[in-house]
């Protein structure tokens, strides 16, 4: 997308929020005060008459029934603005960036290429959606929605139970390019540092202090850390990371490279009740473009991830 149409579609979402926003903020407000007025009449039926006026009761009722009927259609006015603008800006982005793509709405990554780089532990039950595959600049991707949950039982003396938890729920991407550089590469955040499969990588500290603090790298040969890793990349690394909610993970394994944004889905959030600038289409922008970003970001279509480029790095 260039400049002109995220301000194109900031000022067209912007103009609709406001007509849109009034309305969902009456509706709920005045489903609000209807709930109110229930509690008030429960109040009163438990204070005057001990709960025995019928029509009192059956007045509160109303209220109530009211209450819950107008909040829900509050949040179906905020839940339908959201989800057009982003389904505009998703589509305008992979329209324009990967027009050619596959969609797989019901299916995710194969099992073994999202736990390859040994961004977590191995899951009692693995759930994946919205795959895509494509390309940019001649670079094949795929991608989808992942979320791993691990079984926990416990008792009670006389009962079990079980419950499922998610211990990680965001987007795997997976880049494929042409040179095999034979040796693995991993950038991981140090906030919530989980890895596994991590034998025989030793810890490598940049000359960037910044991204010290905020990533353990951590590889099987260090000259091939600062050969993919620039001071420019960390850097711009740095600036993308506080684009997502939650954790950051890359991996860069013989010619592949892994990401895994594990932020429950939580990076992309549009308030009803705040103004949509270029700012927030911008970053919605950047969200749905991450092949496109880190591609470029990271050269993936330059000559030195070509196949021609040289041999593996030792």
């Amino acid at each position: 997308m260039e400049n002109q149409d995220i301000k194109n579609f900031a000022l067209s979402f912007e103009a609709g929020r406001k007509a849109i926003a009034k309305k969902y903020l009456i509706t709920l407000l005045i489903g609000i005060g209807a709930i109110v007025v229930f509690g008030v009449l429960l109040a009163l039926n438990f204070a005057l008459f001990d709960f025995d006026n019928g029509l009192l009761m059956i007045f509160a009722a109303v209220f109530l029934i009211a209450g819950i009927v107008l909040s829900l259609i509050a949040s179906s006015i905020r839940r339908k603005f959201t989800s057009n603008l982003l389904s505009t800006v998703q589509k305008k982005v992979l329209d324009t960036l990967f027009s050619v793509r596959t969609v797989e709405p019901s299916r995710g990554l194969a099992y073994d290429t999202l736990m390859k780089p040994g961004f977590f532990h191995k899951p009692d039950r693995y759930f994946g959606r919205d795959f895509m595959s494509s390309s940019y600049d001649g670079i094949p991707f795929e991608k989808a929605s992942y979320q791993l949950q691990e079984k926990q039982v416990r008792s009670d003396g006389k009962h079990t139970y079980t419950e499922w938890v998610t211990y990680a729920e965001g987007t795997m991407y997976h880049f494929t390019f042409e040179r095999d550089f034979g040796q693995v590469v991993k950038v991981l955040e140090k906030q919530g540092l989980v890895s596994f499969g991590s034998a025989g990588l030793k810890k490598v500290e940049t000359e960037f202090i910044l991204f010290n603090k905020k990533f353990a790298t951590l590889a099987s040969d260090e000259t091939t850390v600062f050969y993919l890793l620039t001071p420019q990349i960390q850097e711009k690394i740095l600036d993308l990371e506080g684009t997502f909610a939650g954790h950051f993970y890359l991996a860069f394994m013989g010619r592949e490279l892994f990401i895994a944004v594990d932020d429950s889905h939580q990076s992309i959030s549009v308030k009803i009740l705040k103004p949509i600038t270029e700012e927030t289409i911008n970053h919605i922008y950047t969200v749905y473009a991450i092949p496109m970003v880190f591609i470029t970001l990271l050269g993936l279509d330059k000559n030195k991830f070509k196949k021609d480029a040289g041999a593996t790095l030792s």
